[in-house]
């Protein structure tokens, strides 16, 4: 009741300002602010329509008739074996519990419906390792179950990752007619996960992996926590329309860490090892850039290039366990969003070097739409602040009541596809635009900053002063450069500026 009132006062509030809204539009010396912001919003809410068909339609009628095949096939379609990874490092005692339950009843349901199954725990601690056989011992899985448990120095996710997968290829023919599920140590598999995906395995030999939906679990500690929890609930609002969307084309934007599962025979690649292990890119300035977190940009863009199918799965769930790296919201969705972009942007740097006979041309324009977006978000809230300057009359104001309008009404759209909905969505969905537009952009420009947000680990390089004085230095002037070529070309699009004050301003810096 307390949300439905906050809508009807919130609704309310933008009739009542519409109202009073000032007659800007009709002002004629806002005619080209109007006509070129115009184009940009019809261009950007024409894809955000897109999508949203695209997505409907995967979910309401394309994957339904998808999994009405998939359960129509008998038993022994379904993959030989399917093998269940979960990496654990740093993880409080009771999420590591509810975690390999989880996993270890996914094992159980898959023996009981014809497969073999392996658990192998990747772990760091002797006492991970007797939680896990605990665990093991008291839930007692049946004959074609087994429990393989591996170590590693706890020098980042991706040697756990890649230790567990030499641990695959000890027996590399069950990987032959297999699935392998990687999942991370904070992720919390729902009931018949593994099956539903095995399911589209057997259906599509093309399919190379599938990823699921998320959601989130979050202790409300105070009002800084419950902020943090609806963010990360339209983070995940968002990312079911998206990837949806993408699906259809039979790609997705990425293949999710905390819970993906694999066709077994990209196991038996070494490369795919290899590029999950010391993944890099070689960039024109900064030069050779080894990834330290994204491990899941590392196997999409594997399975990307390769030609495999990819599918999202919007009938299973996986919960994960959230932990925001600060007290502080801003900081901690600063130091969030750098780690999120920066293997986004690290991982579109090459993909946009794939054909687009492999990735489709759907996928072969969203990546490189994720690199226009950081600009566009921008854009209308710059060009209301220099048309208001310009030419005053409440251009901002009525940019104000756009954004409050707009927003609402896409949130409310994730609200009805989730089943909740928030009043501060509309706040989070504006200050994602907008403060992830300013991170993007500053990432884009520093490819360089790795750091994991629950581990303390850094990317180390081996590079002189001078050579790290340079990259830093050369990071800043490019970042500046963009911002600034922003800047005037917003400034001319709106008729902030015009050549006559170029003239003007060269004339003053020449009787200088």
């Amino acid at each position: 009741m307390r949300q439905v009132a906050y809508n009807v006062i919130f609704i309310l509030f933008l009739l009542g300002l519409a109202l009073y809204l000032p007659p800007v539009y009709f002002n004629p010396q806002a005619k080209k602010y109007l006509i070129v912001a115009g184009t940009i919003a019809v261009w950007r809410y024409t894809w955000l329509t897109v999508n949203v068909l695209r997505a409907i339609f995967y979910k309401k009628v394309y994957f339904p008739r998808i999994r009405k095949k998939a359960q129509a096939l008998p038993k022994e379609k379904l993959p030989e074996h399917a093998f269940i990874l979960v990496t654990t490092y740093r993880i409080p005692e009771h999420i590591s519990v509810e975690v390999y339950r989880a996993a270890i009843k996914e094992v159980i349901n898959c023996v009981k419906n014809g497969m073999k199954a392996t658990l192998i725990a990747s772990v760091v601690e002797k006492a991970e390792e007797n939680l896990v056989r605990k665990l093991w011992n008291v839930l007692q899985p049946p004959e074609n179950a087994t429990l393989v448990v591996v170590r590693f120095a706890g020098t980042g996710k991706r040697d756990g990752l890649a230790v567990a997968f030499r641990a695959l290829l000890r027996k590399p023919a069950k990987l032959q007619k297999a699935i392998v599920a990687l999942v991370d140590g904070d992720s919390i598999l729902t009931e018949g996960t593994i099956l539903k995906c095995a399911q589209l395995f057997a259906l599509y030999p093309k399919l190379g992996a599938v990823t699921t939906d998320e959601d989130c679990i979050l202790e409300e500690k105070n009002f800084t926590y419950t902020v943090y929890k609806q963010w990360y609930k339209l983070r995940f609002a968002q990312r079911d329309i998206y990837m949806s969307s993408a699906a259809l084309s039979r790609r997705v934007q990425t293949l999710t860490g905390r819970m993906s599962v694999y066709r077994g025979v990209l196991f038996l690649d070494p490369e795919f090892t290899n590029t999950v292990q010391y993944d890099f890119i070689e960039h024109w300035r900064i030069g050779w850039l080894r990834f330290l977190t994204g491990d899941d940009k590392s196997t999409w863009y594997y399975v990307l290039k390769k030609g495999w199918e990819m599918l999202y799965v919007p009938d299973t769930l996986v919960w994960t366990h959230e932990d925001p790296p600060s007290p502080s919201f801003l900081k901690g969705a600063t130091m969030l969003m750098v780690r999120w972009f920066g293997n986004s942007l690290r991982a579109t740097y090459r993909a946009m070097k794939i054909p687009v006979g492999i990735t489709t041309p759907y996928m072969w324009y969203l990546v490189r739409d994720q690199r226009v977006t950081m600009w566009t978000g921008l854009y209308g809230l710059l060009a209301a602040i220099l048309a208001e300057i310009k030419w005053g009359g409440g251009v901002l104001l009525a940019y104000i009541w756009w954004i409050l309008f707009t927003r609402y009404a896409v949130v409310l759209f994730y609200g009805i596809q989730r089943g909740y909905y928030y009043m501060s969505w509309p706040f989070l969905l504006y200050f994602n635009q907008i403060y992830g537009s300013l991170i993007k952009i500053y990432i884009s420009s520093h490819l360089y900053r790795q750091k994991w947000t629950r581990q303390k680990t850094v990317l180390a390089g081996k590079e002189t002063k001078l050579d790290r004085l340079y990259v830093v230095f050369s990071s800043h002037l490019e970042a500046f450069a963009k911002f600034l070529v922003f800047f005037v070309l917003t400034g001319f699009s709106v008729g902030f500026f015009d050549l006559e004050d170029v003239v003007n301003l060269a004339e003053a810096l020449g009787g200088r």
